[in-house]
């Protein structure tokens, strides 16, 4: 059980790091588009990790790599759209 509240740390601290770079180099609507993915992933993040916790799987819980593995997916886009809109935004300047 340590294992996967290691995991969820950093994985908890790389989306919240990734979601506030990507706010604040977003310009217009595209702000309100990375609260709503960034809230969501944060709150599917947080139902599976309290589901994990609350009902102790004695077996594999699938539910809990998949939700991880697409907070991940979520993760790495947000920071490509972060990394893509910081470098553009600044060529155009």
């Amino acid at each position: 059980m340590e294992r996967i509240v290691w995991l969820s740390a950093l994985t908890y601290f790389l989306l919240v790091a990734s979601f506030t770079f990507s706010y604040y180099v977003s310009k217009g609507r595209s702000k309100m588009v990375v609260i709503v993915i960034g809230v969501g992933a944060l709150a599917l993040l947080s139902w599976s990790l309290i589901d994990n916790a609350v009902m102790d799987y004695q077996d594999a819980n699938i539910g809990l790599g998949l939700v991880l593995y697409l907070i991940w997916i979520i993760t790495f886009f947000s920071f490509l759209f972060a990394i893509f809109t910081f470098f553009f935004s600044k060529k155009g300047k």
